[in-house]
């Protein structure tokens, strides 16, 4: 019964310091161009061309938080 409550608890905080760092840093570098907004064709190394997935800006909304917007989208909209 002991094991059950420590790890409920430690689920609960890992979950609130994910919430929390969603809240504060709510955007992330892009994995694809590592936040340089273009990347590198593999075929030729010289020719750059922007990101597909960050919109060339080189940051993506976490998915937390995209999870939150989407909440708070379906509450405003109820």
């Amino acid at each position: 019964m002991r094991v059950t409550i420590a790890a409920t608890g430690i689920i609960l905080a890992l979950l609130l310091g994910y919430a929390a760092s969603c809240i504060v840093r709510p955007f992330r570098d892009c994995w694809l161009c590592d936040g340089k907004g273009h990347h590198r064709s593999k075929r030729n190394r010289k020719l750059s061309r922007p990101c597909r997935w960050c919109g060339a800006s080189g940051k993506r909304l976490r998915l937390g938080r995209r999870a939150w917007n989407k909440a708070r989208e379906k509450y405003r909209a109820a």
